[in-house]
């Protein structure tokens, strides 16, 4: 019975879609620059979602329910960037690494990516990108690019685009303003 029962787990595991399982594209970026000197990382996980739905259980607020079901979805936010002018310690950052970073993070594939919009703005250009499994987006996917200054912001999870917008609202992380515009109607 245990034999049987392991087979068809196995089964079942091996028949259910790759892209399921499929790492971001962006994944690689992360960990090579993740602990480098001059990039900001931030990588929100699960668990602490799972905190925030809990806190968010005890209110009666209904933009706070909102907030809990779209983190109850969300299996992680990461961010990546590096400013050539930002300047912390004593230290400015390195135009050459930011070139070797831009020219990287131009050569990510993004073959199960479909864009959503393109926002060009004085120099900053920020694609909105997303991968869905069947009708469910699976990945949010912000790619920014500015003259001194790129990278990206990934989240991964069930992701209902309006309710995301409204999470970046309410938190402080650099470049997560960049998902307010989708709020914005297009003209």
């Amino acid at each position: 019975m245990r034999n049987l029962i392991l087979t068809i787990a196995a089964i079942a595991l091996v028949s259910m879609p790759f892209k399921t399982f499929a790492q971001s594209p962006t994944d690689n970026l992360f960990e090579k620059y993740g602990a480098k000197d001059g990039f900001t990382t931030v990588h929100v996980t699960k668990e602490l979602f799972s905190l925030f739905a809990e806190v968010a259980e005890e209110s009666t607020d209904p933009e706070t329910k909102e907030l809990q079901q779209v983190i109850n979805g969300l299996e992680y936010i990461r961010v990546l960037m590096y400013d050539s002018k930002d300047i912390t310690e004593g230290a400015q950052g390195d135009p050459a690494v930011l070139a070797e970073f831009k020219r990287q993070l131009n050569e990510v594939q993004l073959k199960n990516f479909t864009e959503l919009m393109t926002v060009k703005e004085g120099g900053e250009t920020v694609k909105f990108m997303i991968r869905k499994d069947g009708k469910i987006i699976i990945e949010l996917l912000l790619l920014i690019n500015q003259e001194d200054e790129a990278g990206f912001i990934s989240i991964t999870g069930n992701i209902d685009l309006k309710s995301i917008a409204k999470l970046s609202k309410s938190m402080n992380i650099k470049g997560m303003e960049n998902l307010q515009q989708l709020e914005q109607p297009k003209e």
